[in-house]
């Protein structure tokens, strides 16, 4: 295996489950110290557990609500202590809410923008000291496809989405003299824990065929995406194979964003 990330510090927000858990595995497995940042700490920590089993050298677990600046500076603190820098940063924390406008509150847009936009901001406010520190590194920053793609019930959740696609790019910008490349990935709908717990809730089991080319199904590929298949771009951005890409949106979508979610 090559070990693009040997000796590399690279921090995931969201890093407990999903595609944060699978980008943490990957970069563990190549080499990288991880520090897992998750609003869920007992989940960070067993997240933790798995990475150093699977060859990181250090995984250290921490619980961070994005939506408070005073904890994401706690996560910066932890990085310095532990580390004196930061190579990659993995934005890829964020929540959801359903409805139109016309069901959004004062309070649920406020709760929407700091949770999926306000915070990346915040990282980058925190964390990029410490990417200066090792002399550069990569920022990737977790959009979605329904930030370009328009759907029905979810204006608030993609248009927090599009408006990382704008701060990727003004982000790119600012930091490049820094030696810091800034990119962000769009997924299109990917089978995730989160909808299976949501699911489960609702007393029901998803079928996992969704995963499989099917009638109906999303995308020129009719099919949704595997946490790992979002992963693996995330990975390839923020490694040094990527040298020569900032600004850019990468889109592992499954060709939703090519037609607009409907095909013939």
């Amino acid at each position: 295996m090559i070990m693009r990330f040997a000796d590399k510090i690279v921090v995931v927000t969201g890093g407990a489950a999903g595609i944060g858990r699978a980008v943490t595995e990957l970069v563990a497995a190549e080499g990288a110290s991880v520090v897992v940042a998750d609003r869920d700490e007992a989940l960070a920590a067993e997240t933790s557990a798995a990475l150093l089993e699977l060859g990181a050298p250090k995984a250290v677990p921490i619980g961070v609500d994005v939506t408070s600046e005073e904890q994401i500076r706690g996560l910066a603190d932890l990085c310095r202590s532990e580390f004196g820098r930061v190579d990659a940063l993995i934005n890829n924390a964020a929540a959801r809410l359903w409805g139109p406008v016309t069901e959004a509150t004062l309070e649920s847009w406020q709760q929407i923008v700091a949770a999926n936009l306000i915070s990346v901001g915040l990282t980058g406010k925190h964390l990029i000291p410490l990417l200066v520190e090792a002399g550069g590194g990569s920022i990737v920053n977790v959009s979605s496809a329904n930030g370009i793609v328009g759907r029905k019930g979810m204006a608030q959740y993609d248009a927090t989405k599009a408006g990382v696609l704008g701060l990727t790019r003004s982000m790119a910008c600012d930091h490049a003299e820094q030696n810091i490349r800034v990119n962000a990935v769009l997924p299109g709908p990917t089978l995730t824990d989160f909808h299976k717990n949501r699911a489960r809730e609702a007393g029901r089991e998803i079928d996992l065929a969704v995963t499989r080319p099917h009638e109906g199904g999303p995308g020129i590929l009719r099919r949704q995406g595997l946490p790992i298949e979002i992963a693996k771009p995330i990975v390839f951005l923020a490694s040094d194979d990527a040298s020569y890409m900032t600004g850019t949106l990468l889109s592992p979508d499954g060709g939703l964003s090519a037609v607009s979610g409907h095909i013939g």
